[in-house]
């Protein structure tokens, strides 16, 4: 069994706060094999790396210092100008954010980066570090930039840096995949899932517009996959089966599973078998590899 790569979850967030340049680079010194972040637009157009929709009360404090007393604004409403008035560098002191990730340093006056920002870092590094794109977009939102209007403006910024083999573009929504597929084909693609009776914004259900018209049977799933091109199928870790990580394997799909928290889960996601793992804690998880296997990934 090969030592699976450690990717850090939105950077590094059981240490400092997530989504931020300072997250990223704490995963990059840890020696973690990549990083996976989030990317949504704003409303003149800059992707940006934060996972919510609607800015997370718990993490955000206004142009005051103070704490949003409700989530929002919506990250597509503001400019980036206008997003950069907003401090996510640490949590709301008490919250369910803050027993999630109790050890988290605070950095006031973190901002939300620019994707290029991140990249940036990626590009300087001293050695290739993948980096999982994940394009959030909601199919049932009507307010969402189209599909390949969103694949396109991030496609642009990953040219513009120059990690086109770093990258791999990362969704729930299979139909932003679909448009990568399309307009940049040389891009690896990495599919998200988790059914919905694992929790209520699972994409994985009979004629889920998630999927663009892929089976949510798992077996025919990643066979459709497969004939497509895909390059990654990423479930989440406590739902996949050893005879599903099987086949993928055998259809010749790398295997990423997410998210893994606290030293025991990222012991059992290391001896599971499997291509990735995506942690809270790479520092932590690139420990316990050194430990389990007592080598590094070579490729």
């Amino acid at each position: 069994m090969q030592p699976p790569k450690i990717f850090g979850h939105r950077g590094a967030p059981d240490v400092l706060p997530e989504n931020t340049l300072e997250g990223f680079e704490h995963t990059i010194a840890s020696g973690a094999d990549g990083i996976e972040l989030d990317v949504l637009l704003t409303r003149d157009g800059v992707p940006v790396v934060t996972h919510n929709h609607r800015l997370l009360a718990d993490t955000t404090r206004d142009a005051d210092g103070a704490f949003l007393t409700a989530e929002g604004p919506d990250v597509r409403s503001l400019t980036f100008a206008e997003l950069c008035t907003f401090d996510v560098g640490g949590i709301r002191p008490g919250s369910e954010y803050a027993k999630k990730h109790p050890q988290q340093q605070e950095l006031p006056g973190a901002r939300i980066p620019r994707l290029s920002e991140v990249l940036d870092l990626v590009a300087k590094a001293d050695r290739p570090i993948d980096v999982l794109v994940e394009l959030k977009h909601d199919p049932d939102d009507s307010a969402e930039p189209h599909p390949e209007d969103f694949l396109r403006t991030t496609a642009e910024v990953i040219a513009a840096t120059g990690t086109q083999d770093s990258c791999l573009i990362h969704s729930f929504n299979w139909q932003i995949l679909t448009a990568a597929r399309k307009l940049v084909p040389q891009l690896r693609r990495s599919h998200l899932s988790m059914s919905k009776t694992i929790h209520p914004s699972g994409n994985l259900y009979d004629g889920s517009p998630w999927l663009d018209g892929a089976s949510a049977e798992p077996e025919t799933m990643l066979r459709d996959l497969a004939a497509n091109g895909a390059s990654v199928w990423s479930p989440l870790f406590w739902e996949m089966t050893a005879d599903q990580r099987a086949l993928a394997r055998d259809l010749g799909l790398k295997v990423m599973v997410w998210t893994l928290r606290g030293e025991e889960a990222i012991r059992k996601g290391l001896a599971s078998d499997v291509d990735g793992v995506i942690t809270d804690d790479p520092a932590m998880a690139m420990r316990l590899r050194r430990e389990v296997f007592g080598a590094e990934v070579t490729a």
